[in-house]
This record gives C-alpha cells, sequence and structure tokens, in this order.
C-alpha cells in the first residue's frame, strides 16, 4: 500500500439468516425451521457438504435466542466440543455434524446417552448430518429416525445466480457482464465453495477499486491454480 493510499473499509462477514439464504426448491425446509419448529421436537437437518446445513442451522439458533428460548450450539466436528454433549440444557440443542462422531463407539454413546436425557428432559433438538448410515450403534440409529427428516435438495442454475447476486450486493460490489455465468461454469455446483468463492473476489474487488468481472475471476482461479502447482 503506498504511503498515501487510505485503506477501505470493507463490510464486515454477512451474518448467516434466514433472510440471506437462498432457498430454491427448499422453502418449505426454511419455513419449517423458521416457523413450524414444535416444542421439544427432534429435527435431522440432512445435505450434502456445503449444501448450507451450517447456515441454516446458525439461523434457527439466532431465531430461537431472539423468541427468548434458551439454546445452545455444538459444533462437532471440532473434538473439543464433544463434552459440551454431557453439559447442553435447555429449551433447544443444535447439533452440527453429528456424523463427525460416527464410527467412534465411545463418541456414538456419548450422543446417545445425551439424547435419551433430552428426551426425558422435553429438549428439542435440531441436528445436521450427510446421513445417519454411518452410524454404528443399532440403538443410536433409532434414535435418530425418531427425528423428522428435512433434506436439502441441490440448488438449479438460477438459484445459484441468485446467490451470487445477491452476495455481490450485499458487499456493494458492481458485477460484470457475464460475470455470474462465467463464475459459475468454472466452480463447483456448491453453494458454499461458490459463496466462498464470491466473497473473496468481493474483497479483491473491492480493495482494488474494480469491478467484479470475467477478467477478476480469472486472475483470482489462475492465482488459485499456481499456489496449488506450488504446494
Amino acid at each position: 500500500m503506498s504511503a498515501g493510499q487510505i485503506p477501505l473499509a470493507l463490510k464486515p462477514p454477512r451474518r448467516p439468516g434466514f433472510g440471506n439464504f437462498v432457498s430454491g426448491p427448499n422453502q418449505a425446509l426454511v419455513d419449517t425451521l423458521s416457523e413450524g419448529l414444535e416444542t421439544g421436537g427432534w429435527y435431522l437437518l440432512g445435505g450434502a457438504p456445503g449444501s448450507g446445513r451450517t447456515h441454516l442451522l446458525s439461523a434457527a439458533f439466532a431465531g430461537l435466542q431472539a423468541s427468548g428460548l434458551l439454546a445452545s450450539f455444538i459444533a462437532l466436528a471440532e473434538t473439543v466440543n464433544r463434552p459440551l454433549l454431557t453439559e447442553a440444557t435447555g429449551d433447544w440443542v443444535i447439533l452440527d455434524d453429528i456424523d463427525a462422531l460416527a464410527g467412534e463407539r465411545d463418541a456414538e454413546m456419548l450422543l446417545f446417552n445425551a439424547l435419551n436425557r433430552w428426551r426425558s428432559e422435553r429438549t428439542g433438538v435440531i441436528m445436521a448430518a450427510a446421513g445417519r448410515e454411518s452410524f454404528d450403534l443399532p440403538d443410536l440409529k433409532s434414535r435418530l429416525g425418531q427425528a423428522v427428516r428435512l433434506t436439502i435438495k441441490p440448488l438449479g442454475d438460477a438459484d445459484l445466480r441468485r446467490l451470487v447476486v445477491r452476495l455481490a450486493a450485499d458487499q456493494e460490489v458492481i458485477l460484470g457482464r457475464g460475470a455470474v455465468d462465467y463464475l459459475i461454469s468454472r466452480s463447483t455446483r456448491n453453494p458454499a465453495a461458490i459463496a466462498r468463492l464470491t466473497e473473496q473476489l468481493s474483497t479483491r474487488a473491492l480493495t482494488e477499486r474494480r469491478t467484479l468481472s470475467i477478467a477478476l475471476i480469472r486472475e483470482m482461479l489462475l492465482g488459485s491454480d499456481d499456489e496449488r502447482a506450488r504446494q
């Protein structure tokens, strides 16, 4: 940065909410999580990695807290958080990535015992995973099968375009002609990956005072390829 250059005040990362989730064919699922949760109910949110599971769980958590309910959020992909299963209580417990425990007998038993306790305490539970098939304990599978299954469907091209446009608008970045289609065609059809790339491009566009254009996307992707080649 030159001596006379003033650093830009970039926007902070957006907070996951129902309002900024591109639902596409998943509107009924969003409505359930935002308005249709039953007191003491159990829900299992299924979907491929990057489909928006964590976004929706975070939005549900914020909504429950805003309603004055006592809610806990445990990210089970982080091993350090697993002991929280023995402590969490309240109106609702939200568990992200429960399948991170699959195949580990002690971890599966920890989850099974926690679910039994929450059942007796009439605590509502919202869980997210790719599925329950990878668990070994039959009793745990049975418990998970008692939850209402909510499955995230893949987004189509129109919804992926809407996602990019919304993210760029949130950052107040101007999109160049053809940039949206070019970005989607060069990325995996994964909402999380597309969102991550769009946010990186938006930050660079703001920093360099540029339009989010095809040229900028090419530069970013070429730089990523070069970095991977050096590793």
